[in-house]
């Protein structure tokens, strides 16, 4: 029911969308709701310079643009039979042309006035950001937190703990390398993409970083307390660590995490989550989690629905819900590649900037 009454959103050129159960496959009819709330075809202004693409005029009564969109979405936006791609076609009035399977090019847009190009535009979009929902991320934004102190508060963490609750398994902890707080997920299809993501974070730092924290560099970073995602502390999937500024205004490293990843959502790249409240991105830094459990010998590796399974966490929130892992120094922020280990034991990154 929560998910009938709060629907995942798309924001997309500044602008928001309403999708309706995005876990499902788009149909023809699902994909007209997609974009059914967006801005009707004769209020869109001519002048209105929010989208990024160069739409030029080819004569008097033709204008056109490209966009590039991965070769993994193509198949959404053809749709089946090319339903689809007929219906935005035909209600936006353009030509849609499609590259052809191993062509390296972009998706070309034909109308009658500018308009008409931008709501095609804005409707293969909403369709790449619905589909784009439905995958498992490939890159996400991190605050490492794996100074040599805080490592070496972590494993000391982990030794008491599996001493002190019998029932925890040791599978279940994240490698000290690689601790760090998460700022957002995203899916990254293509280089074009990864470009693109590489190119808003190193343009977060001037417009949402440093206007932040500059005058309280280096901003300091405490790794303290214990917390959990799930509702009930002996079924748990994800037990986290709560960090806090130190010697900085309250509130200041919230605002920084929340910035940077509102600039992403406003250029369609990440979207909200679990781990994103109404207003704010829950600042967590992952300890245990229940996917790094090791199966038994005698489960099947693949079969693709095994089914995670929770963790009692209420004596390690009991005994330790207070412990100090130490404090660190924001350095640097990562887009970082999921799934992946460096030579220093931390994500593989794209591309790295330094706070300073």
């Amino acid at each position: 029911m929560n998910d009938i009454l709060r629907p995942e959103l798309l924001w997309i050129e500044g602008r928001c969308y309403r999708v309706h159960d995005p876990a499902t496959e788009i149909t023809a009819f699902q994909e007209y709701d997609l974009y059914e709330n967006d801005t009707p075809l004769n209020e869109v202004d001519e002048d209105d310079d929010d989208t990024a693409y160069e739409i030029v005029m080819i004569d008097s009564n033709r204008y056109t643009t490209n966009i590039h969109v991965p070769r993994h979405y193509i198949g959404s936006i053809i749709g089946k039979k090319g339903a689809t791609i007929s219906r935005i076609g035909r209600d936006t009035k353009t030509v849609i042309k499609i590259p052809r399977h191993g062509e390296n090019s972009d998706i070309s847009i034909f109308g009658p006035s500018i308009t008409n190009v931008k709501a095609a535009i804005r409707r293969i979009n909403i369709i790449v950001m619905a589909a784009r929902m439905k995958q498992k991320p490939t890159h996400f934004i991190s605050i490492p937190m794996n100074a040599a102190n805080i490592v070496e508060g972590f494993e000391r963490f982990k030794v008491r703990v599996l001493q002190d609750c019998p029932n925890v398994d040791e599978s279940l902890f994240i490698r000290s390398t690689k601790l760090h707080i998460t700022l957002g997920v995203m899916c990254l299809m293509d280089n074009e993409e990864r470009q693109l993501a590489s190119k808003l974070l190193l343009e977060a730092k001037d417009k949402c970083i440093m206007p932040i924290v500059k005058d309280f560099l280096p901003l300091k970073i405490r790794l303290k307390g214990l917390s959990y995602m799930n509702d009930d502390p002996k079924a748990v999937d994800v037990l986290y660590g709560c960090v806090e500024e130190v010697d900085a205004p309250s509130g200041i490293l919230q605002q920084l995490v929340d910035s940077i990843f509102n600039h992403f959502k406003n250029a369609g790249l990440m979207h909200s989550s679990q781990n994103h409240e109404i207003d704010n991105v829950k600042m967590h830094v992952t300890l245990l989690n229940s996917k790094y459990r090791q199966r038994q010998q005698n489960s099947d590796l693949n079969d693709n629905k095994h089914k995670r399974e929770t963790f009692d966490g209420s004596d390690v929130l009991l005994k330790f819900s207070n412990y100090d892992f130490g404090v660190t120094e924001l350095r640097d922020v990562h887009l970082s590649q999921r799934n992946t280990s460096g030579p220093d034991g931390y994500y593989l990154s794209t591309v790295i900037i330094s706070v300073n």
